[in-house]
C-alpha cells in the first residue's frame, strides 16, 4: 500500500483501540471496523504488533485467548480521550497533534507515533501536511484543562474541523436556553476548549466584523452547509484577542483590558497554577508569604464570577471599578441574608 494509506491505517488503528478502553479487538474484528480487505491482513497484524510493542506495551496490551492474538487499551483513564474518526487523514493527524500535550499521560506516545508517520509520508504529502497544520492548528486553541464531552462528539468535531478547513458554513439545531431549539446557519472560526468546556467561536452573518461562540454540549446536530464564506484574517485575530483575554465568553465586541491585581491567601497557589483565568496571568510572591496575581483582563461578569469563587483568600487590590462591584455586591448579600 501507498506510504500515506499505511499512516492513515496505524492512526485510525491506534485510536480505536486506547479511545474504547473496556473492549478487547482481534485482527478481525479491527479489518472489519475500517472496511479493510482481507488480503492487507498481514499488514494489519504487522501494525498491531508494532503498537503493541512500542515502549514494552505501555500503550497498548496484546493478549492471546487460545490461538487469537487480542489488543486492549493498557492506557489508565483513557476514557477522557477523544480520537474523531476523521474520514480526512490529515484532519485526524493535526487534531491528534495538537490535543498532545493537554492528555499528560497519553502526550508521548502520541507525539512519537505521529513523529514516526509522518517521517514515513512522501515529501509531498509531508508538505501539504506541514500547510495544513499552520492552517488549523491557530484555530483549535486550548484555555484550561481538557474538556468534558459527550461520548459521540467525534463527528460533529470532525465536521466543524472539515468546515473551517474548507471555508464552509454549518447548519445547526442549538439549543438556546429552556428546551426550544433553532436550525440556523454559522460561519466557523476556531474550536475553543475553556474551563471544561468546547466551544466553536463564529463570526457574525448578520453585524459585520462582529464575533460570537457556541456552546458545542447545545449543539444538537451539525452539517456542512452548501454556502462558502471568505475568511477575514482581521475577523480570526479579534476573535483570538477574545479569547485569550478571556473576554470571548461574556464580554462585548472589543473588551477594553485593564491592569488587575489581586492578592490570594497562600492555600490557593496551587489552584491558580492549575487554573489560570487566562494567559496573562502572572503569580507572584509578597513578602508576607501570600500570593500576589497580576493580569489584564476586562471588568465584566466572567472575571467578577471567578474572583467571587475564591470567598475570602481573595483580596482585589485594582482596579477600582472590580472593587466597588464586589462591594455593592457585599452590600446585597448583607441586606438579603442578614
Amino acid at each position: 500500500m501507498a506510504d500515506m494509506t499505511r499512516g492513515e491505517r496505524t492512526v485510525q488503528l491506534f485510536a480505536k483501540v486506547i479511545s474504547n478502553p473496556d473492549k478487547k479487538f482481534t485482527v478481525s474484528d479491527l479489518m472489519a471496523s475500517f472496511n479493510i480487505p482481507d488480503e492487507e491482513r498481514r499488514n494489519v497484524q504487522r501494525d498491531m504488533r508494532f503498537l503493541s510493542e512500542m515502549d514494552g506495551g505501555r500503550y497498548i496490551a496484546c493478549e492471546t485467548e487460545g490461538r487469537t492474538a487480542v489488543y486492549r487499551s493498557a492506557l489508565h483513564n483513557a476514557e477522557r480521550l477523544l480520537f474523531p474518526n476523521f474520514e480526512n487523514t490529515m484532519l485526524h493527524f493535526v487534531f491528534l497533534k495538537r490535543i498532545a500535550n493537554i492528555y499528560p499521560a497519553t502526550s508521548e506516545i502520541i507525539t512519537q507515533l505521529l513523529e514516526r508517520i509522518e517521517k514515513s509520508l512522501p515529501t509531498r504529502e509531508q508538505k501539504s501536511l506541514r500547510q495544513l497544520g499552520d492552517d488549523l492548528n491557530t484555530k483549535i486553541l486550548f484555555m484550561g484543562t481538557p474538556p468534558d464531552i459527550e461520548e459521540d462528539a467525534s463527528e460533529k468535531i470532525r465536521t466543524i474541523l472539515q468546515a473551517i478547513h474548507d471555508h464552509r458554513k454549518i447548519d445547526v439545531v442549538y439549543r438556546d436556553g429552556g428546551d426550544s431549539e433553532k436550525l440556523s446557519t454559522r460561519i466557523p472560526l476556531m474550536v475553543i476548549i475553556y474551563e471544561d468546556e468546547l466551544y466553536v467561536g463564529c463570526q457574525s452573518e448578520r453585524h459585520a466584523g462582529d464575533t460570537y461562540t457556541l456552546k458545542f454540549r447545545r449543539m444538537k446536530s451539525v452539517k456542512l452547509s452548501k454556502q462558502t464564506f471568505v475568511e477575514d484574517p482581521k475577523i480570526v485575530d479579534k476573535l483570538r484577542r477574545q479569547v485569550t483575554s478571556g473576554a470571548a465568553f461574556l464580554s462585548g465586541q472589543e473588551p477594553k483590558l485593564q491592569d488587575i491585581e489581586i492578592e490570594f491567601e497562600s492555600r490557593a497557589r496551587l489552584y491558580l497554577e492549575e487554573n489560570p483565568f487566562n494567559r496573562s496571568m502572572k503569580i507572584g510572591k509578597t513578602k508576607d508569604g501570600k500570593i500576589n496575581v497580576r493580569l489584564k483582563a476586562e471588568v465584566n461578569q466572567l472575571l467578577f464570577n471567578w474572583v467571587v469563587s475564591f470567598s475570602n483568600v481573595a483580596h482585589v487590590k485594582k482596579p477600582a471599578a472590580l472593587r466597588s462591584r464586589l462591594k455593592e455586591f457585599a452590600e446585597y448579600l448583607s441586606e438579603t441574608y442578614g
